[in-house]
């Protein structure tokens, strides 16, 4: 019994450091406010790209602050939305009357059929399009004014063929939802933040991905994505294997979340689980190591066990963790009535873990699917 509570604590403090490594690479990777020489962008125009589907209730929002980052920027904006009688389409309306100075489209249309009906989209809406430059965004993303400039800013380099930057999730005010974007700020995107620090950038965030022209004609256009469902992750991997760079950037886009309810939130968390897993199969099964709440039940249920204060590996993990997450509070969006949630927010984050290992990817749902 001694040496399983021994083991189980040594579990414990080796978790508990990687977390601690993971936060700080948020710090590190997305807290960055301007890094030098980001404002450089290069020659060319660009386009902004974002597919839509259905008008929550803070869509106006995200599109608000991509027209409002298109003004003056020689960036025009283009959506696309497949159904006609999308509501999305009267808000797209709205905003660009709000914007007469940003040139933008709203293409309507069917695109060609394929199992990604988000790229069957992106498809439509571009035809006739020929930017030196894409960036791609979700309907449910929010951007700062600079946006256009500090994600281009990697093509100086003519090696570079992607580009992506870290999101946070903004949540909605249901506790699910603020479980939702904790689970998304400290596990997912705390880990990416991790790999791009230490192993460099080989995958793309599909919260924005801006791509160069003769990428996307080197990997085949948009139509080599039509009958993959990872698009994202697809994007980013053809274009690596197409001899081009990917980069990273230290700017941090808003993912605003709806009151989705517990279901459609677990089922999106365990896509992302999926994707990750079918690229990197032997690190995915590895990092069940790195859940440091289940050494935490571990002792505790070991040292209850044996007549011992069961109750401290938990007390510990969770004044460990708070402290942690509070010093990086800004960036993870933790609040302090969401405190008593971090259990809740590891029990979910392993759930999602767990059932990641199974069942293969999907097509992507939700605004952009």
């Amino acid at each position: 019994m001694t040496l399983a509570i021994a083991a189980a604590l040594g579990w414990l403090v080796v978790a508990t450091a990687y977390r601690w490594l993971a936060f700080s690479s948020l710090s590190k990777m997305c807290g960055v406010e301007k890094a030098e020489g980001t404002g450089s962008r290069p020659p060319g125009d660009a386009v902004a790209l974002r597919p839509l589907r259905g008008a929550g209730a803070q869509l106006e929002s995200c599109l608000d602050s991509l027209w409002r980052a298109a003004k003056g920027r020689s960036l025009r904006v283009l959506v696309g939305i497949a159904d006609p009688r999308d509501p999305a389409i009267v808000v797209a309306r709205r905003v660009a009357e709000r914007w007469p100075e940003t040139e933008a489209r709203i293409a309507i249309g069917e695109g060609p059929p394929g199992l990604n009906r988000k790229v069957s989209n992106l498809i439509q809406a571009a035809r006739g399009e020929d930017p030196e430059y894409w960036i791609l965004s979700d309907a449910d993303v929010r951007v700062a004014d600079d946006y256009a400039e500090r994600i281009l800013a990697p093509f100086v380099d003519r090696a570079v063929g992607l580009a992506t930057c870290p999101y946070v999730s903004v949540p909605a005010r249901s506790v699910v939802s603020r479980i939702d974007a904790l689970v998304t700020n400290t596990h997912f995107i705390a880990n990416a933040c991790l790999a791009a620090r230490f192993e460099g950038v080989h995958f793309g965030l599909g919260a924005t991905l801006a791509l160069r022209r003769e990428a996307l004609a080197r990997i085949g256009g948009f139509e080599s994505l039509l009958p993959l469902a990872a698009d994202d992750y697809w994007l980013a991997r053809k274009v690596e294997e197409a001899g081009f760079a990917l980069a990273w950037v230290p700017m941090v886009v808003e993912h605003v979340l709806e009151d989705e309810g517990l279901r459609r939130a677990f089922a999106r968390h365990v896509r992302w689980a999926r994707v990750t897993r079918a690229s990197r199969p032997i690190g995915y099964a590895g990092s069940i190591v790195t859940y440091d709440l289940l050494p935490a039940l571990l002792a505790a249920a070991l040292l209850g066990a044996a007549g011992g204060f069961g109750w401290m590996p938990l007390a510990g993990w969770w004044a460990l963790r708070a402290a942690a997450l509070w010093r990086y509070r800004d960036l993870v969006r933790l609040r302090a009535r969401d405190l008593w949630l971090l259990p809740l927010v590891d029990a979910t984050a392993i759930a999602v873990f767990v059932s990641g290992l199974f069942g293969s990817e999907e097509p992507p749902r939700g605004h952009v699917s």
